[in-house]
């Protein structure tokens, strides 16, 4: 066998190993999943009741940000994705608390902003793309927990999941739409994952 031909083979067989691990089909992936699933269902996250409308209209500027810096990332576009990343800190910053009762909500608020902050500004410090991959998770964490304890979506959000990201370890991230596209990988493969949770509308 040709060197040529020996390359080609070895590529294909790396092409065929990514494709099957991010189909779901191994079963060390169906494992991951199940394993996934009984984590989040251990920290199940309750709604706040009577929420401001003000507190849930900031909300979606939070989501609108972070949909544009996953956009960037799913499209490779680093420096794109670290003035997202900049664009979302200033709009967290901005976040007024005044409507969020004083207990339960606002160390609940507090909780998730130091996540989000934290890795916002990982995301500014990061060297390259990769790096500023591996903080989608810790955000998306956050913002699944303030999306569901405050329910600020006027639209469907899909919570998605992609077992190769992060080095196999699987990540999340939220979406807008149904359609999977994927800030982990982008465009080596950009349709590796699928929906774990579909999240209603208010």
């Amino acid at each position: 066998m040709t060197m040529t031909r020996l390359r080609i083979t070895i590529l294909a067989l790396a092409a065929l190993f990514m494709m099957a691990a991010c189909s779901g089909k191994k079963q060390s992936t169906e494992q991951m999943s199940e394993e996934h699933d009984e984590a989040k269902a251990a920290t199940e996250i309750k709604a706040f009741e009577n929420v401001d409308a003000a507190v849930k209209a900031q909300f979606n500027g939070f989501l609108s940000d972070y949909y544009a810096l996953n956009q960037s990332l799913i499209n490779d576009n680093y420096d794109a994705a670290k003035a997202a990343a900049s664009k979302m800190s200033e709009t967290v910053a901005k976040f007024d608390m005044s409507k969020i009762p004083m207990g339960e909500q606002m160390e609940f608020y507090h909780t998730q902003q130091a996540a989000i902050n934290s890795a916002l500004k990982n995301i500014g410090q990061s060297g390259d793309i990769e790096e500023a991959r591996n903080e989608i998770a810790p955000l998306s964490e956050a913002l699944y927990a303030l999306v569901k304890a405050y329910q600020p979506q006027e639209t469907e959000l899909y919570y998605q999941f992609c077992p190769m990201a992060r080095n196999g370890e699987g990540a999340n991230w939220l979406s807008s739409t149904k359609e999977i596209s994927n800030p982990y990988m982008g465009q080596r493969m950009p349709k590796c994952g699928r929906t774990q949770e579909v999240i209603a509308k208010n």
